[in-house]
């Protein structure tokens, strides 16, 4: 029953999106540790940030994006107004 416990803690772990990602790291650490010299320090190197800084930056993006949909759509009504009022001049 113990282990059963166990299991299921770490299912939820690994289903969450900062398990995974945690990890994904881990893993890839793990990798990093087994090599030598210069190109141990070149994977650390290119080791991603940790989980906090990472989806601080992925919701700057996804706000970024959002922010440019919105300026693309009212750029693109008020191209069409303008059309539309310049039609109605000719």
């Amino acid at each position: 029953m113990k282990w059963l416990g166990i299991v299921f803690v770490l299912c939820i772990c690994a289903c969450s999106e900062r398990g995974y990602y945690e990890s994904i790291q881990t893993s890839h650490r793990n990798h990093c540790q087994q090599l030598a010299g210069s190109q141990r320090d070149e994977c650390f190197r290119n080791l991603g940030p940790d989980y906090q800084t990472y989806e601080r930056q992925r919701q700057e993006l996804l706000m970024d994006e959002k922010r440019a949909e919105t300026h693309d759509e009212t750029s693109g009504d008020e191209k069409d107004s303008d059309e539309k009022g310049g039609e109605s001049n000719k």
